[in-house]
């Protein structure tokens, strides 16, 4: 289905998501469930409307409200004061960004990450060995570690994908918000919001991801500059020393491991083959003692 190569990062697939549009309805989260065969986790009550709360190994979508407020100046006998005049809810349907070169599949031990030739990152949980490296390896922290110690994220739908259909998510939504098409469109659709006063997330972010991810979002400067700020990492990357410290202890062990699997497969071939050499040692040997024996 899936193999490890990087397309360039303006070739490709690519969802522009245009968050105005967005009514928080979680068509996009339901139908992400149902096409993938999701149980759809326990809810709770919380403070927010946001349910469940993050992203998880059964909810690879999940639709995040944040809250935003405006201000307002007041102004008497010459002081002024700012106060917050309205609170806004601005929902943003989240779920894995699949980086141009993501770093969850640089950081994979086992190669169990792969990217397809449109740019979907997946997690073939088959190969998956539960290490988390691409949990502590992804800035946006989407994989998510499920009951059977495998880890789990957004495919792009690439199994609809190729078949030339677009992601379940894109194609339930009632809203128009999403715009399923090239990475090249994408960009271009992108750079026509920017000059029109939105703000745009995606397109020019850290070269640890590869400059770009395949999941662009546009919103209104004035709602942006909050909600975006929430919802994504002023940097998209990770600390590189935290990174290094949370793979020790996985790394180091793993080294010892298969460098005494290595060991043993080797004491195992040295044995089969002295136990052959001693085999026809000893059969020549009794050949020639029955010859001996002959005359």
């Amino acid at each position: 289905m899936v193999k490890m190569n990087f397309p360039s990062k303006d070739s490709g697939i690519a969802v522009l998501v245009n968050v105005d549009n967005c009514i928080g309805c979680r068509a996009c989260q339901v139908a992400c469930q149902e096409w993938n065969g999701r149980a759809p986790p326990k809810t709770s009550f919380s403070p927010t409307f946001t349910n469940p709360p993050t992203l998880m190994a059964n909810a690879w979508k999940v639709v995040v409200f944040h809250e935003i407020t405006r201000e307002k100046i007041l102004s008497f006998e010459g002081a002024t004061v700012k106060i917050n005049d309205a609170v806004e809810i601005i929902p943003i349907p989240y779920n894995c960004l699949h980086c141009a070169t993501a770093p969850c599949a640089r950081a994979c031990p086992v190669g169990a990450i792969k990217v397809s030739p449109e740019g979907a990152v997946v997690i073939e949980a088959s190969e998956c060995i539960g290490c988390g490296y691409c949990a502590d390896a992804c800035p946006y922290d989407v994989p998510k570690r499920g009951s059977d110690g495998k880890y789990y994220k957004c495919t792009f739908c690439v199994d609809r994908v190729q078949n030339g259909k677009a992601p379940a998510c894109v194609e339930v939504c009632p809203a128009n918000v999403f715009t399923f098409t090239s990475m090249e469109n994408a960009v271009k659709l992108a750079n026509d919001m920017k000059a029109k006063g939105k703000e745009v997330y995606g397109l020019d972010v850290d070269s640890y991801v590869g400059g770009r991810v395949r999941w662009v979002f546009a919103l209104s400067s004035d709602k942006a500059s909050q909600a975006f700020k929430k919802q994504f990492p002023e940097k998209a990357v990770v600390d590189a020393e935290s990174l290094r410290e949370s793979l020790k202890s996985i790394s180091i062990p793993g080294i010892g491991i298969i460098t005494a699997a290595v060991f043993a497969l080797g004491v195992a071939a040295w044995r089969r083959e002295r136990m052959k050499k001693t085999g026809s040692k000893k059969t020549k040997e009794k050949k020639q003692s029955k010859g001996s024996g002959g005359e």
